[in-house]
């Protein structure tokens, strides 16, 4: 037991300067953890937010393929009007339509959905409770025109997708394209009437991402 405890004895523990050496070390290591678990955090934020971004951009696509048929601003069930099959707006009892009557797509050519600068949360917290996202439909104007609503509502506050910045612009496109010198952009191998291409595009993270998508919105056979 004495050969035992005098080997001990002779062995030197650590030196101040070993230990504030190994201090350092270790509270590098848990540094560099704390800045892995703050980058995965942020990752899994621009995650999500990138693919709500996709789900409401599908959206939208599927707004406009889904009223490519519809005239905007009015209710067809009380206009009585409807869209041929040349894709002419048409009174039901075979008289002519407005002139000025739009549908969904052609009047998106004309009239961009743009929402500039979304309103991010107040400092605060002290925010409304959010309205219904449908709260502002109206049945006289007709549901091409309550799509361009709920879109606004949906963008145009802090509530699915974050505002980090005056770029976070959302917007919606419609090019009209075809052969004939009535189109804002010819293409030869276009021989309808007119072929309407939109475009969505949302930027996340004050632009620094951005989503895009461009799809067949409607088309018009020439006569």
């Amino acid at each position: 037991m004495k050969k035992l405890f005098n080997k001990y004895k002779k062995q030197s523990g650590l030196t101040l300067l070993e230990a504030l050496i190994s201090s350092a070390i270790v509270g590098i290591g848990f540094i560099a953890i704390f800045s892995m678990v703050n980058f995965s955090v942020q990752s899994i934020d621009t995650s999500g937010e990138r693919t709500k971004a996709n789900y409401l951009v599908a959206m939208i696509a599927e707004d406009i393929i889904g009223h490519k048929d519809s005239v905007y601003g009015v209710n067809p069930d009380v206009e009585k009007i409807v869209r041929d099959a040349s894709g002419n707006i048409v009174k039901v009892d075979g008289g002519e339509a407005d002139e000025d009557l739009q549908l969904f797509s052609a009047h998106l050519k004309d009239n961009d959905f743009q929402v500039e600068q979304c309103k991010a949360k107040s400092a605060d917290g002290n925010e409304p409770d959010p309205k219904s996202i449908y709260q502002d439909v109206n049945t006289s104007h007709g549901g091409a025109k309550n799509k361009r609503n709920k879109w606004q509502t949906i963008f145009g506050d802090d509530r699915y997708l974050k505002c980090r910045g005056d770029k976070d612009i959302k917007n919606v496109k419609i090019f009209e394209i075809c052969k004939w010198d009535h189109c804002d952009y010819k293409n030869e191998n276009i021989s309808d009437e007119a072929l309407y291409i939109g475009r969505v595009q949302v930027n996340l993270n004050n632009g620094k991402k951005r989503r895009f998508l461009y799809f067949q919105a409607d088309y018009k056979i020439k006569d």
